[in-house]
């Protein structure tokens, strides 16, 4: 599948990360978030499976999913309730997690989440989906890596080589991240910097959204307003 690099939420991901954040649950009897049957008295407000926590959103990151030009929504002391985050990264190799990356974020974004956990609703003022420069600060994020079998057949005629794929199978698993994190989208990229496939840079710009605890990113924002 194509990367939609030509919506506005995943155009120019400069780090090559994207992640999800979910603040509801609409899904019942998946094992997932808290929404049951009967639906209309025990999923109005249900929430889906807390793995995170919200520091703030700055507005100006995404002003078309936020509907205005700048501002801050900040969540100091978890007052966002239960909410859901989980992404993807990919190297800078032009390998083939960078060839199939439309089809991690499908699968995370649709399949995985929507589909079989019932999860929707953005965080409000921001991208449901998008590069993790547009996304809300947040102290960490699951993560989906891919393991995939290509088969190819090179063919030489008249003096010209040519390359078919003949068939491509791709398995998604957590990610295996640096220092046996698994499942951590922070200490995926970390592993990323470590087979030479991102830089510490990079890696220092995805700590910037992915900060581990909410109360230093928070003060240091109020104090810059």
């Amino acid at each position: 599948m194509d990367y939609p690099d030509y919506i506005e939420n995943f155009k120019e991901c400069e780090y090559r990360a994207a992640y999800c954040c979910w603040v509801q649950d609409r899904q019942a009897a998946d094992n997932n978030g808290n929404c049951a049957r009967a639906y209309d008295a025990n999923c109005v407000d249900a929430d889906p499976g807390d793995n995170t926590d919200l520091c703030y959103v700055d507005m100006e990151n995404a002003p078309g999913s936020a509907r205005v030009a700048g501002g801050y929504a900040i969540f100091p002391d978890d007052t966002e309730g239960d909410i859901h985050c989980h992404g993807l990264a990919w190297g800078n190799d032009a390998g083939l997690d960078d060839v199939y990356k439309g089809n991690n974020l499908f699968y995370v974004a649709m399949y995985d989440h929507l589909y079989q956990r019932g999860y929707v609703r953005n965080v409000p003022g921001a991208p449901m989906c998008g590069c993790a420069e547009q996304m809300p600060i947040v102290s960490r994020a699951d993560c989906t890596e891919m393991d995939i079998t290509q088969t190819v057949r090179y063919t030489w005629v008249n003096q010209q080589l040519t390359v078919r794929a003949l068939n491509v199978n791709v398995n998604f698993n957590a990610c295996n991240g640096a220092n046996n994190n698994n499942n951590d989208l922070e200490a995926y990229y970390e592993r990323l910097v470590d087979e030479g496939r991102a830089d510490e840079l990079e890696l220092e710009a995805l700590q910037k959204r992915l900060v581990g605890d909410c109360d230093g990113p928070i003060a240091d924002l109020v104090d810059g307003l």
